[in-house]
């Protein structure tokens, strides 16, 4: 899904970045949320670019993140810190990760975010700790099922000292986590660094993640909520493709999706892409091909030039298989969401998917990985990029955002879940050692870096900025909304 930029895209994170209500026991949609998180990053996908690759719009991302302890050697600036709460001793500090992996429907779903989280812990613990304490994870199953979930907070509530890298589709409780008590019995809740999260979780007080939805969230019950969404990658494909026009499909399988992705597609559409058609498209992301036939009739019937796909990789397979079906050639310009990052999206579709774009608000790890120590360190450890996808990528960001914002909490003498709360929400320049650009993830502001992808030839390339390492942090690459997703 694309990644509000203020908040998805994974996945998000969103990542993105509204969040999955109401699974109601419906099958068929709970398969297709499951389907749209897989797809996914954090971050995940709404785009960025920029018109221009100039020094004034690429930035060299850092070594290390600003504030931040760099993760390829785990070592912490505070050999130790008084302080103690639950899940927090003075040698031990545990962290829970909720996230679906066990279940019927994709069975092992989120299991790279868990092998992420717990590489990150590893290397931490053998650089001497985590503020004078060694790091340990429990990982807990929400198995896509609400009540499993539910279990899995309570459980963090009593155990942990923080949730980190959260990637649980069917959170719906947020009272657990607001209310959950410190070891003196008082309700200030528990910190929840998500690596995606959906309206309403990310609205939550307590949920910390780097597609920030801040302006929505502060405006949600206006008539016209005001969206600050990533335009940066329209920017770029209007500059390079004159007069382009076509159409947006977008996810139904969950009524809050389109509170915060619509925003964003009539965004797109203000900068210079003219809607064919309705313009939007609601589709469930469990439709079979046939499903998209219309969908392929409406670009043929207006010699669409534009087609972006915010709904899952698989169905983004299948649009393009039915408009190769139906002689369809006049679509300058294909675009997913970040979820089509990964070498599995080719796997998939083979010739058919070349020339597809992504926006992506991380560093694209499948080449990135080689100049990002950090990236470098993690990929290494679980095996090759063969065994990551952008989904873990943003569950280890999240625990790097953990391990900056513990080390400045310890810097304050004293380490408990308040001082936790304090240090996450005055993290207003976090870049997780260079693998994001600086974001302001205590105002809950979405980035403004990005880089935009391109399949080639099988092969995932830069397009803009083109350098390794880099973001475009263009200013105009976030665009103001005020919108109403009826």
């Amino acid at each position: 899904m694309r990644p509000n930029s203020e908040g998805p895209g994974r996945g998000g994170t969103g990542r993105r970045i509204p969040r999955r209500t109401r699974l109601a026991g419906v099958i068929t949609a709970l398969l297709a949320a499951v389907l749209l998180a897989a797809g996914c990053s954090s971050s995940s996908s709404s785009s960025s670019g920029s018109t221009s690759t100039s020094a004034a719009a690429a930035t060299s991302a850092p070594a290390s993140g600003t504030g931040s302890t760099p993760a390829t050697t785990g070592a912490s600036p505070v050999a130790s810190a008084a302080g103690t709460d639950v899940g927090l001793t003075a040698t031990t500090m545990k962290v829970g990760i909720i996230a679906d992996v066990n279940n019927p429907l994709v069975p092992g779903l989120f299991q790279d975010s868990v092998n992420a989280i717990k590489a990150w812990a590893a290397g931490v613990n053998a650089s001497g700790g985590l503020a004078g304490r060694q790091v340990v994870v429990d990982f807990c199953d929400g198995q896509l099922n609400p009540n499993a979930t539910t279990n899995c907070v309570i459980k963090a509530c009593q155990n942990d000292f923080a949730l980190v890298g959260t990637s649980a589709n069917a959170l719906e409780d947020l009272s657990d986590i607001d209310g959950c008590k410190n070891a003196q019995g008082k309700p200030i809740g528990i910190a929840n660094l998500a690596a995606f999260a959906f309206v309403p979780e990310a609205c939550d007080p307590d949920t910390y993640l780097l597609a920030g939805l801040g302006s929505y969230c502060a405006t949600a019950k206006q008539a016209q909520p005001t969206s600050v969404v990533p335009v940066g990658d329209t920017r770029y494909l209007v500059a390079h493709n004159q007069g382009l026009h076509g159409i947006w499909l977008y996810d139904s399988d969950d009524p809050t999706f389109k509170l915060t992705v619509l925003p964003n597609l009539a965004a797109e559409s203000n900068v210079g892409i003219k809607a064919d058609g309705k313009g939007f498209y609601a589709l469930s992301g469990a439709a079979p091909q046939s499903a998209l036939t219309p969908f392929i009739q409406q670009v043929k019937a207006s010699g669409s030039t534009f087609v972006y796909d915010d709904t899952t990789t698989a169905n983004m397979v299948l649009l393009r298989r039915e408009a190769q079906l139906q002689g369809v050639n006049s679509v300058k310009v294909w675009e997913c969401n970040s979820g089509c990052y990964d070498p599995s999206f080719y796997k998939q579709g083979g010739a058919t998917v070349n020339g597809t774009y992504a926006m992506l608000l991380e560093l694209p790890y499948l080449s990135d990985y080689k100049v990002n120590p950090t990236l470098d360190k993690l990929i290494t450890a679980l095996g090759g990029v063969n065994n990551f996808n952008n989904n873990a990528l943003d569950s280890f960001i999240e625990a790097l955002l953990f391990q900056d914002a513990v080390n400045k909490a310890a810097a304050t003498g004293t380490l408990n879940r308040q001082t936790l709360f304090t240090a996450l929400n005055d993290e207003h320049s976090f870049t997780a050692d260079g693998i994001v650009g600086p974001t302001n993830v205590g105002g809950r502001v979405g980035p403004t870096c990005e880089v935009l992808v391109q399949l080639q030839n099988g092969v995932w390339n830069r397009v803009d900025p083109v350098t390794p390492g880099t973001f475009d942090c263009s200013a105009a690459n976030n665009a103001t909304i005020k919108y109403a997703a009826s």
